[in-house]
Parts: structure tokens; sequence; C-alpha cells
């Protein structure tokens, strides 16, 4: 592939599209559990339905990819995200606003894994380190407008009104990658073995260096997503509204697009490892200075959006290059690690969003803070093992 700028901001736009799906809902949420009178741990399925099926979706995209293209993929996933979006504007209730979730996310799914598995295919190990550094920087534009565009909607239109904003950004992509991203997959499958497929996930699960990498990065990306969940009712105990809560909440986004523009010129520099371990090191630091502000009674909401930017700065270090180090490793198999990085990371989104509310983070913003805590203090501690045995 070409080094086209165009062609780098349409996979950014891909790479948000799991991003966007939740941002722009998130502050709706509490709109959401009330139109259709439901419980906290019903409406959390809105969000967590939503990134398994993003999560899932990449596990299959992946290997489906390896036998049809990349392009194919992308394009279907533009498709089903704008499709699905259009459908739910219409949901008589809770249930089927559930299931098109699910479609949008696989949606999501298709765009988001194929942009990611695109750059693996064009480029070299530290150039598709630097040039996926770049996506994501890129790629967090859009989830910082989106919660603050999400916030605004939902105070003037309501939850609807996202929807019609999910229809313009799926066609979007959808026409972008029709005109202009060409297929990179040149040696595709000329069939579907699911017996080479089932070997092909046995290979890619035992290598230590990869489940080690997407381990890391599924517990950051994880609370990232699952702070969606848990956060807008700690804002709302603070008396933030919806449209201020997008707007507090975005201070993750700024970390994060700080992080991936200084990986862009350090990660050859420094190497991916060092990186990786200062990246969880900042994420344990500010989640532990929000712990220690909360037991202190702190109830301005910048004791949660300074720290958070520190902690988006952590992630900018670490997501791309466990992306990047960990595919890599897996040689061949680059399209079906792809999707099972990606699944691991999406769903941990949403499963750890509902073992949150579940466990009462609803009501006690303390529970959440705790199991934080301890999934970023696991991160740093298997980054620091990654480095010592790297190969």
């Amino acid at each position: 592939m070409k080094d086209n700028n165009f062609i780098i901001y349409i996979l950014a736009l891909a790479n948000a599209s799991v991003v966007v799906g939740m941002g722009l809902i998130t502050p709706s949420i509490l709109i959401i559990k009330n139109d259709f009178n439901v419980s906290a741990e019903t409406v959390q399925l809105v969000l967590t339905y939503y990134m398994i099926a993003a999560g899932l979706g990449q596990l299959i995209f992946g290997t489906f990819s390896d036998r049809y293209g990349r392009r194919p993929i992308l394009l279907m996933g533009g498709f089903l995200f704008a499709a699905s979006s259009i459908i739910s504007i219409f949901s008589p209730n809770i249930l089927s606003l559930l299931f098109l979730r699910v479609i949008q996310g696989l949606g999501a799914a298709a765009c988001m894994s194929m942009a990611r598995v695109i750059i693996t295919d064009s480029f070299e190990k530290t150039e598709a380190a630097e040039k996926l550094s770049l996506v994501t920087a890129i790629m967090v534009i859009f989830p910082l407008i989106s919660l603050i565009l999400g916030g605004f909607i939902a105070e003037t239109i309501g939850w609807v009104g996202i929807m019609y904003i999910f229809v313009l950004f799926g066609f979007i992509i959808f026409i972008c990658a029709l005109i202009q991203i060409p297929e990179t997959k040149i040696d595709k499958i000329k069939r579907l073995n699911f017996e080479k497929i089932s070997n092909s996930y046995l290979v890619v699960l035992k290598n230590s260096k990869f489940l080690i990498l997407t381990f890391i990065s599924s517990i950051l990306v994880g609370i990232f997503f699952s702070s969606f969940g848990f956060m807008p009712y700690e804002f709302a105990r603070l008396g933030v509204s919806p449209l201020e809560f997008g707007f507090w909440l975005s201070f993750t986004g700024l970390g994060y697009f700080a992080g991936n523009i200084l990986n862009k010129y350090y990660a050859a520099v420094f190497g991916i490892e060092k990186l990786i371990i200062i990246g969880c090191l900042l994420s344990l630091m500010s989640y532990l200075s929000i712990l220690f502000m909360h037991l202190n009674s702190f109830l301005n909401p910048l004791y949660i959006s300074l720290p958070i930017i520190v902690f988006g700065l952590g992630n900018g270090f670490t997501v791309a290059n466990c992306i990047i180090g960990g595919v890599s490793a897996t040689g061949s198999n680059s399209g079906t690690a792809t999707g099972v990085a990606g699944a691991m990371q999406m769903s941990s989104g949403g499963i750890v969003g509902a073992i949150v509310i579940s466990l009462g983070g609803d009501e006690s913003f303390l529970v959440c803070l705790i199991l934080v805590n301890l999934l970023c203090a696991i991160a740093f501690l298997l980054s620091v093992y990654n480095y010592k045995n790297k190969t």
C-alpha cells in the first residue's frame, strides 16, 4: 500500500468505530435507563453487548479476512454499522435496542480489525508501530468529540439523535473505503479449512509473547471501556449533567492523544517493551491517585478528570505497542492474531464493566476503584515480566 495520508485518515476513522460507538452513547445511559424504565444492570447491557460483539466479531473477521481479503470485510463493517443504526432509531423496547447494538458491534469490529491488519500488512514492524500510533492518535479525536457531542445530543434530542450520527459515521467509512482502500492481503487462503483455522488459533494461543502483550493491552482497554459504564454514576453523584460529563470524561482522550504522538517518535528510540512498562506504570499511578482523593472526600470532578489524563497517556504508550509486538510475534498467522487480540480487548471492556456494575459499582465508586487498581497492578507486573523475557 502506498504511503497515502488520506488512506491513513480513513483507517484512523475505521479504527475509531468501536470507541465512537461507545463514546457517543455513554452520556445517554441514564436517559435510556429512564426511557425504557429498566435497572442499572439491564441498561449496562447496552454497552456490554456492544463490546462483546465488537470483540467476538474481530475474532471472526480476522480469520475471514485471510480468505476473502481485508477490503470486503471493511466495506461490510461500514454497512452493518450504518444499517443497524437506522433500524435502532425505531426500537420499541430495550430488547430490540440490545439486539441492534450487537449488530453495531459486529460492524465496528470489522472496521477496527481491518484498519489494524491493513497497517500490519503494509509496513515493517517499527514503521507499522509508528503508523498505528499515528492512526490511534488521529482516532482519539473522535472519542473526544463523541463524548462532548454525545452529551449535547443527550440533553437536546435524546439517545435517538445519537443513532443518526452513527448512520452518518458508518456510511462515511463505507464510501471512503470503497473509493480509496486497496486490497493488502495478496496471498489469500484459497478456501476456509476449519481444521487449519483451528490450528492457527492454537498456534496463536500457544505463543507466550502474544498472550502476555495481549493480556496487558486487554486489561488497559478493558478499564478504559468499562469506565464508560461506571463513570456516569459517579459524575451524576457529583452533580454533573450529561453534557458536562462528556466534557470531563474526554480528558482521557487528551492523554491518549499525547501518548500516541510521543510513542510515534520514541518507539524506535527506546523500544516498545520499555514504553509498555512506562505506560502501565502511568496507568496504575493515575487510578491510585483517584483512589487516594476519593478516600479523602474530594468532590470536584477534577479529582477524576486530571488523573485520567495520565491514564490516557499510559494507554498511548501501551496499546499500540502491545498490538504490534504481539501480532508480529505470530508471523503468518497475523490475521488470526489480530482477531484474537481484538476479541480479548473489546470483550474485556464489556465484561469488566458488567462485573463492576454487578458488584454495586453504580452505587459505590470505591468498588470500581479497588477493582481497577488491581487490574492496573496486574498489567504492570506483566509488562515487567515481558521486558525481562524479551527475545
